[in-house]
């Protein structure tokens, strides 16, 4: 895309523009001192302008001992900003740069002004320097200069550019919903804002814009969207950036779980094709919750790669003398296996690295290792012929390979093997990285066992509708309800949660009432929803993809950080502004607040 330049007193042209037809032109320029080389006399300095996040940005300037430039260059540090007068002249055939742009031509320069000179650099900006995180976050500006992420910055406009583009033209309005509200509990811990007019009363800042979306469907609204900021108080990991992100909020009135399918999809095959080198085809496939559970070990499978885990509980179980096969059927345990291709070969501690993950975890692994000439491992001896011909068939499992075996409660089992089953495939290679598989995990449970207290809790949104309605409410037995819920994944990346929404105030009394909330509790904490849904509310159904993790799967970085202009770092500071930070008395007194010291 051509950037518009601003012709003023500094500049006249970029940098990267200079071409051989341009020989013999006086010009201005202006940037920064990339790289300077003194060579015998004559001063070689490589100026870099902002248009110029790779080599293209960038020319040559040659300064000679008899202009006054030449010392005024000399004596500055890199990373001064100038704007330089000159006269473009063709370099000589030996000395044309073919990696450059502008390689066949330099300026010889004739006057320059130091617009700003700069300190020593903490850390080189020109070179591909592997330089710690600290510093880049703290020196964030700087490291923009260093090129690659102005780029992925410049890809997360063009992607809020084609969501925006597509979503409209889809007939979704884009409203921005309060950044000021109130606190409710949805899940994560709340970021709360101390009122200044209401002592001892505190706004909160959204953990995601789920009441308000569902307001405008009641208000008529019929189809909304917003790149929403989301605010939450919980740990970073890679796929999370701790306090704010961004999601890509949607919303339909009188829709279905189908809708909601159906353009999601049409969003995600527009992203991939107008944002990105990858391929992704559409409808995505489906899974429930529990085959994704017993099938991969995971509610985020990355279907680029087979590998899925093996069943062999009805075949083995009880009908062998081994202890661990033969007493899983009457402890509900479950027996399961996974091939690990080409691993017959690898050492021991590879093994027993997987046998003590599996202990740790609550379940018994051993492995079989699969020789042209039989077997090897914890189970070789241990079982019959037959028994090591299930155990192979089950999982595709060949001579060279080996088979890992977990046996235990059926959770647990398949969290050891799914995050076996991630490593193989990331140090196998088996992922294509040009391919971004898309699928849905459907059908999740509404209600989860709370461990501590033995009671009932929402496993995920508290607002979806259960499957069955408020028969299924009812019925008795809240385990077995399942919600009209749904995770769109991709890669192994959870990009989104949603759900069509109870929008019956009978239903969703029956639901909190399951969970622990009283109607009065309800009132509290939910006013607006509840009584809103008191007016003739919509059917309505949605969903939020986070646009930080898609943009980090589409530029194929392992951390959210690297798409981000100014992240918090893993400890949830912000190390470039000093924030958090301690306030003034004055400003405490204001808020009628008083720092209690921590214990």
């Amino acid at each position: 895309m051509e950037i518009p330049l601003a012709v003023n007193r500094y500049r006249d042209v970029r940098c990267g523009d200079l071409r051989p037809g341009d020989v013999g032109r006086s010009v201005r320029l202006a940037g920064w001192v990339a790289a300077k080389r003194d060579h015998g006399g004559l001063l070689f300095v490589d100026l870099r302008d902002p248009a110029g996040v790779d080599a293209g940005g960038r020319v040559q300037l040659v300064a000679h001992p008899d202009v006054r430039a030449f010392a005024v260059l000399s004596g500055l540090r890199l990373e001064s900003a100038v704007s330089v007068g000159g006269r473009v002249v063709a370099r000589t055939p030996e000395t044309v740069n073919p990696k450059l742009a502008t390689g066949a031509v330099e300026v010889v320069v004739e006057a320059v002004e130091v617009l700003s000179s700069a300190d020593v650099l903490p850390f080189p900006v020109e070179h591909d320097t592997d330089v710690g995180e600290e510093a880049r976050l703290r020196y964030r500006y700087l490291d923009m200069r260093r090129g690659p992420l102005v780029e992925r910055l410049a890809a997360r406009a063009r992607l809020a550019a084609v969501v925006r583009d597509h979503l409209s033209a889809r007939g979704f309005l884009e409203v921005q919903t309060p950044v000021l509200t109130a606190s409710s509990p949805e899940g994560a811990r709340d970021f709360l804002v101390p009122s200044r007019l209401y002592p001892g009363e505190f706004y909160a800042l959204p953990q995601a814009p789920q009441q308000f979306k569902q307001l405008l469907m009641v208000g008529g609204v019929e189809r909304y969207f917003q790149i929403a900021p989301c605010f939450r108080d919980e740990a970073s990991r890679a796929d999370r950036s701790p306090g704010e992100f961004y999601q890509i909020d949607l919303e339909m009135a009188f829709a279905t779980q189908e809708d909601v399918f159906s353009e999601v999809e049409r969003l995600m095959e527009r992203i991939v094709v107008d944002c990105s080198t990858k391929t992704a085809s559409a409808p995505f496939p489906r899974l429930g919750f529990e085959e994704s559970i017993d099938r991969f070990g995971t509610d985020k499978p990355d279907l680029r790669f087979g590998l899925e885990i093996a069943d062999v509980t009805a075949a083995l179980g009880g009908t062998t003398e081994l202890p661990m096969f033969a007493g899983a059927p009457a402890s509900r345990h479950v027996i399961r296996v996974l091939r690990a291709p080409e691993a017959a070969a690898r050492p021991r501690r590879w093994f027993d690295d997987f046998a003590d993950a599996a202990r740790d975890a609550g379940v018994t692994g051993a492995w079989l290792q699969l020789d042209a000439g039989g077997s090897r491992g914890s189970l070789a001896r241990k079982l019959t012929g037959p028994e090591t011909a299930v155990l192979g068939d089950a999982c595709g499992a060949a001579a060279g390979d080996a088979v890992l075996c977990a046996v235990g409660p059926r959770e647990r089992v398949a969290a050891v093997l799914g995050e076996q089953r991630r490593t193989l495939g990331r140090e196998l290679g088996l992922a294509d990285p040009a391919t971004l598989s898309f699928c849905w995990v459907v059908d999740f449970p509404m209600f989860e066992r709370n461990e501590e207290t033995g009671g009932w809790d929402f496993s995920h949104n508290p607002f979806s509708m259960p499957q069955g309605g408020l028969d299924a409410l009812l019925a008795g037995d809240p385990g077995s309800v399942l919600a009209y819920q749904y995770d769109l994944v991709c890669n192994g990346v959870e990009l989104s949660s949603g759900a069509v929404r109870n929008h019956l105030p009978e239903v969703m009394e029956a639901a909190f009432a399951i969970a622990g909330y009283g109607p009065e509790r309800i009132r509290r904490s939910f006013p607006a929803l509840w009584n809103a849904f008191h007016y003739g509310p919509p059917p309505h159904a949605g969903i939020a993809p986070g646009f930080d993790r898609i943009l980090m799967l589409l530029e194929d970085q392992a951390n959210l950080r690297e798409v981000i202009a100014f992240p918090l770092n893993q400890g949830a500071r912000d190390l470039l502004m000093g924030a958090p930070s301690a306030v003034s008395d004055t400003q405490l007194a204001e808020l009628h607040l008083r720092v209690v010291p921590a214990t």
